[in-house]
């Protein structure tokens, strides 16, 4: 075969190819390389090679380090890193690069030249940080859920007498925790507005009676953890209404209220409609929940036709998101 076909072969190879002499001077590139440095051939044939990507001291430094042993003849890699990239518009770019280097010999034996092979990573690597961080805040969120269901077994375990009560509220509380991480999912976990946590906790028990329920609030977007946070309360005080509150009667109703006011979510919980409502002698998990948040200010009293309960939070409310963030976030 020709030099010329040979030559053909070399140019429109797809991978990015060059080749230096021993004084790490150009001799050739193929098209593949010139695109992929953004630069013409003439740019690089004759040229130095840190003339024409110039770099820190100490990295060239380094890879001429490299290139003396392939020169020396051994095949070297040069792992994934990160390189600057001078566009011909005068930027520059970071772009990771991943490179190996092969000794070339003449007919004696003595290596000549040196072939690199470079391809392009920057994509790939990316893609690498991005599923590193994915798995680590993956890692975070399952300790953190089994801290959150460690701890419901054991205050459901303090509140309850015997094992079909035990089975029955932690049932319900994990049920609930599901239901706000599908909820989350579904959002792509970016928190969820507050109405939204509302209706998670309320439309599996409520059912028919979602008639019977109004809300009365401006759109609040929580955090990832106020809104699990929230999901928990919320829950409990669902629970609490199918026992003795608005669920558990044909005429009871709830409103729902919350606001902002002075860095702090405000929220009132109202329950009308019971007759001859008798307060629950123990007070329930659910204004644990309440007392296990230090910043916290819940109020409740009974009346004779039902419930209402205030709380409020302090808050922060982020100005990149608008996401609100409990104090203790």
């Amino acid at each position: 075969m020709s030099a010329t076909f040979h030559k053909t072969i070399f140019d429109r190879m797809p991978n990015a190819v060059m080749v230096l002499d021993t004084s790490l001077v150009y001799v050739d590139a193929n098209e593949a390389y010139c695109k992929s440095v953004q630069r013409k051939k003439s740019d690089l044939i004759g040229n130095y090679i840190f003339d024409v990507f110039p770099d820190t001291p100490e990295r060239v430094a380094a890879v001429k380090q490299v290139f003396e042993r392939t020169l020396a003849g051994e095949a070297t890699l040069m792992e994934a890193q990160p390189y600057k990239m001078e566009n011909p518009d005068g930027t520059v770019e970071d772009r990771i690069w991943q490179i190996a280097q092969f000794p070339i010999r003449c007919d004696k034996g003595k290596v000549e030249f040196m072939v690199q092979r470079a391809e392009d990573v920057t994509e790939r690597e990316e893609l690498r940080k991005q599923r590193d961080l994915v798995t680590a805040e993956l890692h975070h969120r399952v300790r953190n859920t089994l801290a959150v269901v460690q701890s419901i077994a054991d205050h459901t375990a303090q509140t309850t007498s015997d094992t079909e009560s035990f089975l029955k509220s932690f049932n319900g509380r994990l049920a609930a925790m599901s239901r706000n991480f599908v909820a989350l999912t579904e959002a792509h976990w970016t928190g969820l507005d507050f109405e939204t946590v509302m209706l998670t906790e309320l439309e599996p028990y409520a059912g028919p009676a979602m008639d019977r329920i109004t809300f009365e609030g401006e759109p609040i977007k929580l955090t990832v953890r106020a809104s699990k946070t929230t999901s928990m309360f919320v829950h409990e005080m669902v629970t609490n209404a199918s026992k003795y509150g608005f669920l558990s009667c044909d005429t009871g109703r709830l409103h729902a209220k919350w606001w902002i006011e002075d860095d702090m979510l405000r929220a009132e919980w109202h329950e009308t409609g019971m007759k001859n409502l008798v307060p629950p002698e123990e007070t329930g998990f659910g204004f644990q929940l309440f007392g296990m948040m230090p910043n916290m200010n819940v109020q409740h009293r009974f009346e004779p036709d039902g419930l209402k309960l205030s709380f409020r939070v302090p808050v922060s409310i982020s100005v990149e998101s608008g996401e609100v963030a409990f104090e203790e976030d």
